[in-house]
C-alpha cells in the first residue's frame, strides 16, 4: 500500500478503493479505515473502525504513557495512536519496529512522509516516529475481536 496518494482531500482512484474495501464512506479520513484492510489482508477479522480510537480500548490497549501491560515492550503488528494534542486519539498507525532508541518505525494511511506527524496526511507512508509522540499501542494480532 505505500505509495498510494491522494487526489484532492482524502479521495482519488487507489484511497477510495482502500475506503470501500475497509467498508468507509468515501471521503473519510482514512487511517483507520488503512488500518482494517491491512489486518484483514494479513488474516485478521477486524471490525470496521472508521475511527482511530476505537482500536484502543481496555482490552486491546498495552500501552499508554510509557507502561506496558503484560510484556517488555510495544512489538511489530501493533497499532499506535496519536492525539496531537487532542483529548483523543486521532491517527492510527501500525508498528514495524519498536527497537532500543527514541524513535519506532511504522507505516500508515493519510498521513505524511519524511516523518512528518500532520493532522491530515495525503498518502500511505512509512515513517520514523518519535515514541514521545506516540499516546497509545494497541495489541490487536494477539486479539483481534472487539
Amino acid at each position: 500500500m505505500v505509495g498510494i496518494r491522494e487526489q484532492g482531500f482524502n479521495r482519488g482512484k487507489e484511497v477510495e478503493a482502500l475506503i470501500r474495501e475497509a467498508g468507509g464512506r468515501i471521503g473519510d479520513a482514512w487511517c483507520s479505515w488503512a488500518m482494517v484492510v491491512v489486518l484483514r489482508r494479513a488474516g485478521l477479522r477486524v471490525p470496521r473502525f472508521g475511527a482511530a480510537r476505537s482500536w484502543f480500548d481496555k482490552a486491546h490497549t498495552v500501552w499508554r504513557g510509557g507502561r506496558v501491560a503484560g510484556r517488555s515492550a510495544p512489538a511489530p503488528g501493533d497499532l499506535l495512536g496519536y492525539t496531537w494534542g487532542r483529548p483523543a486519539i486521532c491517527h492510527v498507525e501500525l508498528l514495524l519496529v519498536w527497537g532500543t532508541g527514541p524513535s519506532c518505525r511504522a507505516i500508515g494511511g493519510n498521513t505524511g512522509g519524511g516523518g512528518a506527524l500532520q493532522r491530515e496526511g495525503e498518502g500511505v507512508y512509512e515513517n520514523w516516529r518519535l515514541k514521545r509522540m506516540v499516546a497509545a499501542v494497541a495489541n490487536v494480532v494477539d486479539n483481534p475481536n472487539y
